[in-house]
């Protein structure tokens, strides 16, 4: 487990609607993730910021900023618009 992300997911594993994914229960915090939400994702040394786009039947679709997570770490915790 990455206990410094809000989701744990493999950035390259997209399914049929292009996004990354993961299972809601891979989050440390569930209640953090929610949709419009901005979080923290990432799997082994990997980091990002990404939007939460939706949770369907436990499965999270985010959709990760570009560029390095230090250049996006204040939204963390804010809300896309």
């Amino acid at each position: 487990m990455t206990p410094d992300v809000d989701l744990v997911i493999d950035l390259n594993t997209m399914d049929d609607t292009g996004l990354p994914w993961a299972f809601l229960d891979a989050a440390p915090d569930p209640s953090r993730i929610v949709p419009g939400a901005y979080i923290l994702v990432g799997s082994g040394s990997v980091r990002a910021v990404a939007s939460v786009v939706d949770i369907d039947e436990g499965i999270v679709h985010v959709r990760p900023l570009r560029g390095p997570a230090e250049e996006h770490a204040h939204l963390l915790g804010a809300k896309a618009s």
